[in-house]
């Protein structure tokens, strides 16, 4: 090993020591070297590229020695903003934020925009990435001393950036803000300053980079102002090396003289000097994976392997250059084999509380939106409401919360946030009941009411949010109506009760929400709009801790604007759409997670390097689209270049192979999952090899190579053996995968996943019970216990009244009829679209319409027949016009359109349906809507009975009957009822297979209420779907019997308990339980036991 030497500067006698070395370990040897030479208790300034680097350092030096003193530790931003805070604040200035430059930038755009400035960005200034490029390339500028003259003397985008950066820095003075280039000259001349009167010590810059011409100027600075400096830099940083060197300082280069893989690899990498040729030793280890995700997961699995060997986890390290594609795969890899992590920057995940936040705002800015409105509704972030079930009201003050940008967060100590675990989720399940509105975050909201809702934009914003909330009520009150008055049992009652009442809940607390935001300015300045969203916040989230933050980096900005609501949303939408999570207050004791930079001035006994494939590591090199590498050059020698990117990525390379001292891991995904194509290395994967071996490996016996070491597949995410499996679930695919391989018999192996896991268990059990021909209760009821007999007995035909609807059910299917008719269970129904009316309002309408026609043609006398025919139509019309405006009043439609187009389909049915009434002869409107043994409703004959009817003695019945006809001067009866939907019942069918039973059953109904004989019964199809058909039953001894027999054989169905899920043809199709049972219950029904539902098979088989 080569000793470093000093470079004495006589300007003031500062002695500058700069090594250089692709090693981590070594550099912070020789840091260690010198800083070994000053006395215990000697100040020093340790200044790292972060604050962790020289705390790490510090710490090992505290635990070979036992403790230290006098070592200052800072990143160099932090110490920029430290002596820049006094000569700011004395300016009335401030440092903004990376998120207050890129505000600043979005309104300068707009700004110019608007005034005509723009030239050649004014086709894409208003693009949604346009702010953050132009924010970027403009600090760049700032950073390189770039004046705006000088941009103005350029073709292209030159005098539009001119004109952009002077409106920049104008905001910014205005705002009294200082952007990061502001920052760092301020702080120069602070420490240039005798006022400022910087201590003398000496100086350690760790790995510091040198990236920009006034942070350089930041540094030297520093430098000149301490007795002795030690600078480390990285092997490849030729940014660092140039401003040193043109500041007279000669490096150092410091090797290792042992010989391994590392040393190979950090000696030769990108180094014009052929490496020798040589057998690889071990310490570099290369393998692949399939995908991104199975990559983290076989680095979770070395990472096992190391920490068996002795490796603590604090002493690993996985540098990530992609991040976009590892971090999140990487946190769920670790988190599965249980490995603690520390990620250096955080990590981000989708965040609910922004995501709400952000929603909310969309909501005012798209006039209202309802869906916006329920977006934000479906995240669960509904703080609790008041006594009256409103949004909490603000107290007058908003609680300041610090921002955590670094440039304020520097200056202080950062205090590692208390975790704070609430089970107060957990407590308002445990306690919730009916009526309270807020559940964990939920609010109770009728199921998919917005579609119900409808955009407001469609229905005129705001103002409309009340009535159209109120016709939703008015709706649901008439369908609970509709329900009671033909099946009160109804299942679907008390859902639309509760709905309804959720429907309140929804209306005490969306109104006056919607009521403030519409009270909001067109425009405002920052200030206002902070002023406005940080009293908002706790109004609309349960936790607005994370929005307030965002909105405190945005002081700066106060005094920029005005500007729109929708400006501020597009500005908060990246910092609000994900959380970024802090890491946790130590790191220790847990695997070091970053990017290549983050690493500078740190070493690790075990290092990963992920990703070395094409697009991943390297990136694709790309120009700044706004200025040109052409123009860059025309105008400073400081400004970055295509070479300089490429310089900089091959950088990226040196810092993360150098983090190693024992061993090092390099892998690539050769399957890129989201785009289903290969991966293949990177030509950096090459370039590690063959500084390592001295030869220019074969791209595919690399990827062999490396495909062989992990010997992994997609198609079976587990290892060779159960040995190596990181989790559970690994370790069970790793057993089976044995047992499939065998050639042995392996009959009776699975019991190990049986007794494994209860899911896999219960669920295979299951499964094969349920194939089995023989019915059991695997497959649902086939039976009655002693303990279901009085329920079952309580539910027979004779003991409680059933509708003829809910009878039906039974020959679709046995177990759709017990879930629906026994059980009461709710079918969860999906909200009609806007195209078209609610079917259950539909068919209500029609037939009250109907209704109101024959009593109104009764008492004005008026025959049905052709001769009277305009006076019929003329009544038609009135009553179809007046019922349609009553519920046009209550219900207040989203769409008068959509509303107006289905009264007028039904108007057009109607005519045609009166036309084919007035041609029939013979019979005369006797009853209309006929009830019994269903509640008095508004509409309901009056010669209907509130007692159910028995039928042959034994069955009790109960429903509504559309209109009952009778011969003139006898009393022979027809019976009608009215379908708005399509004719599908066959032709000469009676009970239709036990699923059309109403014209027979309705038909023995009335004969029973009414003493008369029912000659016949009848579908009548009044609309275009049906095509005004009819089906005629004649009601003889063979339709009654078969009646009776269908009653019969429902009956013993129910005193039996065989209820089993065995479908008729294609009955799962329109099931409402479908999710019960689940996919292939019909096949599977075809292949079970016929003598156990012989009855239902008998039913089934009667036209």
């Amino acid at each position: 090993m080569s000793a470093s030497k000093s470079v004495r500067h006589t300007a003031n006698d500062s002695v500058v020591t700069a090594v250089l070395s692709g090693s981590a370990a070594v550099r912070l040897r020789e840091a260690r070297r010198i800083l070994d030479q000053f006395k215990p208790g000697a100040e020093v300034l340790l200044l790292g590229a972060s604050r962790g680097s020289v705390d790490d350092l510090a710490r090992s030096i505290s635990i070979e020695k036992g403790a230290t003193f006098g070592l200052h530790r800072l990143s160099f931003t932090q110490l920029a903003a430290r002596l820049a805070v006094m000569e700011l604040a004395a300016h009335d200035r401030a440092p903004t934020t990376p998120l207050g430059h890129e505000a600043v930038a979005t309104r300068a755009a707009f700004e110019a925009l608007s005034d005509d400035a723009l030239g050649y960005f004014s086709p894409v200034s208003q693009t949604p990435g346009f702010p953050k490029a132009l924010a970027r390339t403009l600090l760049n500028l700032r950073l390189a001393a770039v004046a705006s003259g000088d941009l103005a003397r350029l073709p292209q985008s030159g005098s539009d950036l001119a004109a952009l950066l002077d409106r920049v820095d104008s905001l910014l003075s205005e705002a009294g803000n200082s952007d990061r280039a502001s920052l760092f000259d301020t702080a120069t001349k602070a420490l240039r300053s005798a006022v400022t009167g910087w201590p003398t010590m000496p100086l350690l810059l760790l790995d510091v980079p040198f990236e920009s011409e006034i942070e350089a100027q930041f540094l030297w600075a520093l430098a000149q102002q301490s007795p002795q400096v030690m600078i480390t830099v990285p092997a490849g940083d030729a940014s660092a090396v140039r401003q040193l060197e043109k500041r007279g300082v000669r490096l150092q280069v410091i090797e290792e003289t042992e010989q391994n893989d590392l040393t190979q690899l950090t000696h030769y990498l990108f180094s014009k000097e052929p490496p020798p040729e040589r057998a690889r030793t071990g310490e570099l280890v290369w393998f692949s994976a399939p995908g991104e995700g199975r990559e983290c997961v076989e680095i979770a699995r070395r990472i096992l392997k190391e920490a068996d060997r002795g490796v603590r986890f604090d002493e690993m390290a996985i540098v990530i250059r992609s991040s976009q594609h590892y971090i999140g795969l990487l946190e769920h890899a670790l988190d599965r084999a249980g490995v603690p992590a520390y990620f250096d920057r955080g990590t981000r995940r989708p965040d609910p509380t922004g995501r709400a936040f952000l929603a909310i705002l969309s909501c005012a800015t798209e006039n209202f939106s309802a869906k916006r409105f329920a977006e934000y509704l479906s995240l669960a972030q509904v703080p609790s409401l008041d006594d009256s079930g409103k949004p909490p009201g603000s107290s007058g003050s908003s609680t300041w919360v610090a921002s955590r940008e670094d440039v304020f967060g520097v200056l202080s100590e950062r205090a590692p946030d208390e975790a704070k675990e609430s089970d107060e989720s957990e407590e308002a399940v445990t306690r919730a009941d009916s009526d309270q509105a807020v559940i964990a975050g939920t609010l109770r909201a009728p199921w998919k009411w917005e579609s119900l809702l409808v955009e407001s934009a469609v229905i005129g914003g705001s103002d409309r949010w009340a009535r159209r909330l109120n016709g939703l009520a008015a709706e649901y009150e008439l369908k609970i109506r509709e329900l009671a008055s033909e099946e009160p049992d109804s299942p679907r009652i008390p859902r639309l009760e509760r709905e309804r009442q959720n429907l309140a809940h929804l209306r005490a607390f969306a109104l006056p929400l919607i009521e403030k935001m519409s009270g909001w300015p067109k425009q405002g300045t920052w200030g206002d709009w902070i002023e406005r969203l940080e009293e908002f916040a706790p109004q609309v989230l349960q936790r607005p801790e994370f929005v307030l933050r965002v909105l405190a980096d945005l002081r700066p900005m106060a005094a920029v604007g005005p500007l729109t609501l929708a400006e501020v949303r597009d500005v908060l939408t990246d910092r609000l759409a994900a959380l970024e999570l802090e890491p946790p207050a130590y790191r220790y004791g847990r695997v070091f997670v970053c990017s290549p930079d983050q690493v500078r001035g740190r070493a690790f006994r075990v290092g990963f390097v992920t990703g070395l494939a094409e697009r991943l590591f390297p990136q694709k090199l790309r120009e700044d689209p706004l200025l040109l590498d052409d123009l860059r050059r025309e105008i400073s020698g400081e400004l970055t270049l295509q070479e300089d990117r490429a310089e900089r990525e091959r950088l990226l390379l040196r810092l993360a192979s150098g983090v190693a001292t024992e061993r090092l891991y390099v892998s690539f995904p050769r399957i890129e999952t989201a785009e289903a194509r290969a991966r293949v290395p990177s030509f950096y994967a090459l370039e590690v090899m063959r500084a390592v071996t001295g030869r220019i490996p074969d791209h595919q016996q690399l990827e062999l190579e490396a495909s062989e070491e992990a010997n992994g597949t997609l198609a079976w995410p587990a290892p060779q053996g159960p040995d190596a499996a990181i989790d559970d679930f690994e370790h069970d695919l790793s057993v089976l995968r044995l047992l499939m391989r065998s050639e042995e018999d392996v009959k009776g192996h699975a019991h190990y996943m049986l007794r494994l896991n209860d899911c896999v268990r219960r669920s295979a059990s299951e499964r094969w019970a349920r194939a089995r021909p023989a019915w059991s209760h695997y497959d649902g009821l086939v039976r009655v216990t002693e303990a279901t007999r009085p329920f079952f007995q309580s539910q027979r035909l004779g003991v409680r009244p059933y509708s003829v609807t809910a009878l039906q059910n039974y020959a679709y299917c046995p177990y759709r009829f017990l879930l629906s008719a026994l059980y009461r269970l709710e079918p969860l129904e999906e909200p009609e679209p806007l195209e078209r009316m609610d079917p259950l309002t539909k068919g209500r309408l029609f037939h009250e319409v109907l209704a109101e026609f024959f009593r109104a043609l009764q008492q004005r006398k008026i025959p049905i027949a052709t001769t009277s025919m305009d006076a019929m139509l003329e009544v038609l019309d009135a009553t179809l016009d007046r019922v349609t405006a009553e519920y046009a009043e209550q219900l207040a439609p989203a769409v008068d359109r959509v509303w107006q187009d289905e009264i007028a389909g039904i108007r057009t049915d109607l005519h045609i349906w009166a036309r084919d009434l007035a041609a029939s002869t013979g019979w005369e409107p006797w009853l209309f809507e006929f009830g019994f043994g269903l509640p008095d409703q508004p509409g309901r004959d009056p010669n209907s009975r509130r007692e159910p009817v028995t039928i042959d003695g034994r069955f009790i019945l109960r429903g509504a009957i559309d209109l009952i006809e009778r011969k003139p001067g006898t009393k022979i009866l027809r019976v009608t009822d009215h379908k708005t939907s399509k004719n599908r019942s066959e032709r000469g069918s009676i009970i239709g297979h036990g699923q059309q039973l109403q014209p027979v059953i309705y038909s023995l109904a009335v004969e029973a209420a009414t003493g008369c004989t029912v000659e016949s019964a009848r579908f009548s199809y009044c609309t275009t779907a049906g095509g005004f058909t009819e089906h005629n039953v004649p009601i003889n001894e063979r339709a009654r019997g078969m009646g009776i027999e269908a009653l019969e054989i429902i009956d013993r169905a129910v005193d039996l308990g065989m209820l089993p899920p065995a479908p008729a043809e294609k009955a799962c199709t329109f099931c409402d339980f479908l999710p019960v049972c689940g996919p292939n219950q019909e096949r599977r029904a075809r292949r079970k036991a016929r003598e156990q539902i012989a009855d239902l098979i008998e039913l089934r088989g009667r036209p």
